[in-house]
């Protein structure tokens, strides 16, 4: 039986706890909820889970902490303990908060799984689950110290159906683990099993290697929680053969111990040890890019800090979320750089065609590089006088006259709109389109990323007009996106295709059928255009080469539909899921969508 992150959680916060200094607490009590669900009604047994909790809360007991001690808890139960230790929480306390079971994040959010949790779709999670940032701001506002510990890392096949239904199959990051907490207080600790995306073992014995490395090392007298924690690391990857590594997110401006030292004879004064500069930037940056936590952003961190325990973290989280991503970064082969730039095999035949227009044969233009096209790759690089490697590069390209991505193309956020903070991103994101992105509407979520040189930004907005689209794509200093190839248009639709909010959709009896309304774009018909395909243009002038409305669009269907938006329809009563989204329609003034897309050139 494995876990996942939430173990990870629970052990780093045990530590934390640790490092608040004793006088910190002194005036105040030591208070803590220790939580293990076991028992799951549909997801199976969790054998060291209820073990783990009550070993943990004995041993808080024996250390001076007022502990309750909560197991097998259904949603109700769970509400109830966190509000009767709510309850007790004064100013001047440590408040420690333990849970062992299954948890999950749901874009972004973590959240603790009752016992009597189902989870048949997403919108059960709010009636089923325990919102873990619920429970640690309700800490934050009331004690001196919160100390977080979650062993919730476990393999969780609720998580697992659930987020293939959102993000399909090959998703399933999505919902592994949890996702990093970002502390509002001076004062707050949170510790998990094992770094995000990777599983934490429960273990043969009778609790997890990251509990039995917690009350090993958490008491030991005179040991702040730093130290202790950092002996914690080195128990459970000794233990796991590497597999798993506790981490720690603390914003804990105070020391803490678990146990007050020992009376020792008095000693000349130690020198402190000297500082790491270096350490405490990797340290800063590291939490940083787990708040962020793309493929982007661990590939920014990697490039700045090639070495040490981050750096190891790093090509771990990065190696879940794109297996080549780190050979790649690190030492690009020509077979990686060709696949990069050439997204699908239609590209492909198109090189194919424009070797053998150049004299260099290659068989059929089938999109297969077989050792014919091979063969004409490379001779076609010796007659340009380019590195004649047998693999498309950009060299190649653009002595071809061919488009194709550059390096810097692809999807730079989560597939999932996401809220963004833009101190996040100092020191690990140097390009000043992606800036624009962050700081355009920071406070909505968003998905990004780049095509061609240009940033395209996808905004979560519930039902703006088109003209609000447009007002606030001016006021980011970009516009509504302009569309002028088939390449373009399918990489927008891309953006937007994995998130359900960013569409508009329903079943309308009147004509039974159902519409899926998409984002806005930069689409716009001169006011009174006399024919329903004469006088639409791009906001930004730029000529209509390209085009992809809806069969029978536009269809003028009401004075003012001069506006365009992606969009698609279907008869009858259908799950939206299923229509995909990628052609256009004209809609009026007061038509709306829950999104919209901003491009900067």
């Amino acid at each position: 039986m494995m876990r996942m992150c939430l173990a990870c959680l629970a052990s780093i916060l045990l530590s934390m706890i640790g490092t608040s200094d004793v006088t910190a607490a002194e005036g105040g009590r030591r208070l803590a909820l220790v939580i293990g669900n076991s028992a799951y009604e549909a997801a199976g047994t969790l054998p060291n889970a209820a073990r783990d909790a009550r070993a943990f809360g004995t041993f808080l007991s024996n250390l001076g902490f007022d502990t309750d001690i909560v197991i097998d808890a259904n949603r109700s139960q769970l509400a109830e303990a966190v509000a009767r230790f709510s309850r007790k929480i004064t100013a001047d306390d440590v408040a420690l908060f333990y849970y062992a079971g299954h948890g999950m994040q749901l874009r972004g959010e973590n959240y603790l799984v009752a016992t009597n949790a189902r989870l048949t779709s997403e919108f059960d999670v709010a009636a089923e689950t325990l919102a873990l940032e619920d429970m640690v701001r309700a800490m934050e506002g009331k004690a001196k110290i919160v100390l977080v510990f979650l062993d919730a890392c476990r393999n969780n096949p609720l998580a697992n159906r659930l987020n293939e239904e959102i993000e399909g199959t090959t998703r399933s990051l999505a919902t592994r683990g949890l996702a990093p907490i970002e502390t509002q207080s001076a004062g707050t600790m949170v510790a998990f099993a094992a770094a995000p995306g990777q599983v934490a073992a429960d273990g043969r014995g009778e609790s997890s290697p990251f509990t039995t490395a917690l009350v090993n090392h958490l008491a030991s007298p005179g040991i702040e929680i730093g130290t202790a924690f950092k002996r914690v690391i080195r128990d459970v990857r000794t233990a796991t053969d590497g597999k798993q590594s506790p981490q720690i997110l603390s914003s804990l401006s105070l020391e803490f111990y678990f146990a007050p030292a020992l009376q020792q004879p008095e000693q000349a004064p130690v020198a402190a040890p000297a500082i790491d500069p270096e350490a405490m930037a990797a340290e800063a940056d590291f939490q940083k890019a787990l708040r962020i936590n793309t493929s982007r952003i661990w590939t920014s961190f990697l490039a700045k800090h090639r070495s040490g325990e981050k750096a190891d973290v790093a090509r771990q989280m990065l190696s879940v979320m794109q297996p080549n991503a780190v050979a790649s970064l690190l030492f690009p082969t020509p077979e990686q750089r060709e696949n990069e730039l050439i997204f699908d095999r239609a590209k492909r035949s198109e090189i194919q065609r424009a070797l053998a227009a150049k004299g260099f044969g290659t068989g059929n233009a089938d999109g297969v590089f077989g050792a014919q096209t091979r063969k004409a790759i490379t001779d076609y690089q010796k007659s340009a006088n380019l590195t004649d490697t047998g693999y498309f590069d950009e060299p190649t390209a653009q002595a071809l006259g061919i488009g194709v991505a550059s390096a810097a193309d692809g999807l730079y956020s989560s597939p999932l709109a996401r809220r963004y903070l833009p101190k996040d991103f100092v020191g690990l994101e140097t390009d000043e389109r992606v800036w624009k992105a962050i700081n355009c509407n920071p406070w909505h979520e968003k998905v990004y990323g780049s095509f061609l040189g240009h940033m395209y930004v996808v905004i979560y907005s519930q039902g703006t007009t088109w003209k609000l689209a447009d007002f606030n794509a001016k006021r980011c200093g970009g516009h509504l996106a302009t569309i002028t190839s088939k390449e373009e248009n399918d990489f927008v639709a891309s953006l937007f295709s994995k998130d359900e909010r960013l569409f508009d959709s329903e079943y309308e009896a009147s004509w039974n059928g159902t519409y899926k309304n998409g984002p806005w774009i930069g689409l716009i018909q001169d006011e009174h255009g006399r024919e329903p395909k004469q006088g639409w243009r791009w906001v930004t002038g730029e000529a209509m080469t390209f085009t992809k409305w809806l069969q029978d669009m536009p269809n003028e269907h009401k004075r003012g539909d001069d506006f365009g938006m992606y969009y698609n329809h279907s008869s009858g009563k259908r799950d939206p899921k299923e229509l995909r989204v990628e052609s256009w329609d004209d809609m009026g003034p007061s038509d709306s969508s829950h999104s919209f897309v901003i491009e900067f050139d």
